[in-house]
């Protein structure tokens, strides 16, 4: 079975989930009340090599988070991604183990890219998001305005942000100097990719932000090889930036946008 049918599954379950209990604002998704109805307990402990643990024996389960997530945001996520395992793959596997890296698999097909698109549609419900969002202009205050009214992390909100947009956009996350991994609208940025590990051009935003932060995140127009030099800009596309730092890792965000691609 291809992906995308199956992400499709993945997003159904979660909006049948909040059907389920009723929950029709942001405000109402309490995970660790949405785990408890579903027979699943959450505690907090010392994991090595993992952010979140899950076990399931018969009906009942158990979520372990790392006692390194101290954002709540990150809880939350790693909660909802749990429950994306027990919703989903109760026939694959009794126990599993997921990082950081897990919880960010965006590129490739597989049972964690299942359950991070379980998260972000139980955490973010498109059904929640004010449209007028996602037709704005991109910028910062969006993002930031998604994470407090979904009490999510920020680099959550960017991603979900990106992937529901109605704007050309391609949400890149980085160290300043390289790609780690990108999410981008599919739909509007059909024919724009980045390379892995891309090295970052210091023509771009986020490489001067890096050097000497300014705490400007407001949208800047870039060359277009800054970010795409494999890729032939068509005459009219402009490419603009905004940058800005996520979290304490170092991980920063800067969100392309192509208005001609509207």
């Amino acid at each position: 079975m291809r992906a995308e049918p199956l992400l499709l599954t993945a997003a159904a379950e979660a909006t049948r989930l909040l059907q389920r209990y009723g929950i029709t604002q942001p405000s109402e998704i309490a995970l660790e009340d949405i785990a408890w109805a579903l027979g699943v307990d959450v505690a907090i402990g010392s994991l090595s090599g993992a952010e979140a643990h899950l076990v399931r024996v018969g009906d009942v389960g158990t979520i372990v988070l790392s006692d390194r997530l101290v954002n709540s945001g990150d809880r939350r996520f790693a909660i909802a991604h749990e429950l994306g395992h027990w919703r989903m793959h109760g026939a694959n596997s009794q126990v599993f183990f997921c990082t950081d890296s897990d919880m960010k698999e965006y590129r490739h097909s597989g049972q964690e890219l299942e359950a991070n698109t379980f998260a972000s549609e139980l955490l973010m419900p498109k059904a929640m998001i004010d449209p007028k969002a996602l037709r704005a202009e991109p910028s910062w205050a969006i993002v930031q305005g998604l994470s407090q009214q979904f009490s999510v992390a920020p680099i959550t909100a960017a991603i979900r942000y990106a992937e529901l947009a109605l704007q050309p956009v391609i949400a890149v996350f980085s160290d300043g100097r390289s790609v780690h991994w990108w999410r981008e609208n599919r739909a509007r940025m059909d024919g724009l990719w980045l390379e892995s590990l891309q090295t970052i051009s210091d023509e771009s935003v986020v490489f001067h932000e890096t050097e000497n932060p300014s705490g400007d995140c407001s949208l800047q127009q870039v060359p277009w090889h800054s970010w795409f030099p494999h890729i032939e800009a068509r005459e009219e596309e402009e490419l603009w930036e905004f940058s800005a730092p996520l979290d304490d890792k170092g991980t920063k965000l800067s969100m392309l946008w192509v208005p001609s691609r509207c």
